[in-house]
């Protein structure tokens, strides 16, 4: 029925709708309004990943994590992916391919976060916002896989783009 911007950053807004429910009254609904977010999962050809260990200040706690970085209105994924490789790990790809997409708070969030494999990788330097506390860790494959899942607390986007690259594993794809 309506929508109300209450609070706007430059990376997302917190909204208000006002909506019809089942029995026909109006109800809100506050989320938080975000263009999207993307994710790469760097390979290089010997097999091994970059894994970052970033400070989450909202959690007080440092996480594994692959790249991510959030999208401006009207940005196009695949380039957030690679700027946000390149800011974050320090990384250049010149393969890419989709992995797909989820939503990552699906009834709080109007994000959907885009993962790409980055591939053909070329190392050069971070480039951090000052906010940005990122160490960045060649790994092998399988240990980066052990960082992501038994950490205590794990991050939930890099945990999905794990579970979307085994899909695209499981229909016959290589890395």
């Amino acid at each position: 029925m309506s929508r109300q911007l209450l609070v706007q950053n430059p990376w997302h807004g917190y909204a208000l709708d006002r909506y019809v429910l089942r029995d026909g009254s109006v109800g809100p609904y506050y989320y938080i309004d975000m263009p999207g977010s993307c994710a790469s999962i760097p390979v290089f050809a010997d097999g091994t990943t970059a894994l970052l260990r970033v400070w989450r200040y909202l959690l007080g706690a440092e996480l594994w994590e692959f790249p991510i970085g959030g999208m401006r209105a009207g940005e196009d994924p695949l380039a957030v992916a690679q700027k946000e490789l390149h800011e974050e790990a320090g990384l250049l790809a010149r393969d890419w391919t989709m992995l797909g997409r989820f939503a990552p708070y699906k009834g709080a969030s109007t994000e959907r976060c885009h993962v790409f494999l980055a591939r053909d990788l070329a190392e050069d330097h971070q480039q951090l916002e000052s906010s940005e506390r990122i160490s960045v860790h060649r790994l092998p494959f399988a240990a980066a896989r052990a960082a992501l899942v038994d950490q205590e607390l794990g991050d939930g986007q890099s945990l999905a783009a794990l579970a979307l690259l085994d899909r695209w594993l499981l229909r016959g794809n290589t890395l």
